[in-house]
């Protein structure tokens, strides 16, 4: 698998990944922003979690409108993940008919949920080295003075 790209505009590192970083910024730019209001077909956890995060994604100016069907990946998954734990709190990992042990489906749906959303996480820039990536391009750019190490919880 292709390593991901670099997003840079420090001086030290390399002149391609500096013209292909504000290359980014300049299509990004002109980019619909992603609508705050989460779509009709979300509920519930998904429902919340959009309109917690797409602020931030916004913020960020990284995330377009084009990045929906991503964050509504995260945001469905999200609510499977919780759905699921409480499916496992309820009935347990384990469970019985007869004499028989069987493992709770739930408990397989929240290892597939959880690698989801880790990987989406980490492209929509949620993840610990994607934000620092953004934090450092923030800094070097003096474009932004948001504090996203604080904003992400980091």
């Amino acid at each position: 698998m292709p390593r991901k790209a670099k997003l840079t505009s420090d001086e030290s590192d390399r002149k391609d990944q500096r013209e292909r970083t504000e290359k980014l910024h300049m299509t990004l730019e002109s980019a619909d922003k992603l609508s705050e209001t989460a779509p009709q077909h979300l509920t519930g956890e998904a429902k919340k979690m959009w309109e917690t995060i797409v602020p931030f994604l916004n913020e960020s100016g990284y995330v377009i409108n084009a990045d929906s069907s991503a964050v509504e990946t995260l945001a469905m998954n999200y609510q499977m993940l919780r759905e699921a734990y409480e499916s496992v709190k309820n009935v347990g990992i384990l469970y019985t008919a007869g004499e028989k042990y069987f493992k709770n489906p739930a408990v397989g749906i929240i290892d597939s949920a959880t690698k989801v959303i880790k990987s989406v996480g980490s492209d929509l820039g949620l993840s610990p080295q994607s934000r620092a990536t953004l934090i450092d391009m923030a800094n070097s750019d003096d474009e932004d003075e948001t504090d996203w190490e604080a904003r992400f919880g980091g």
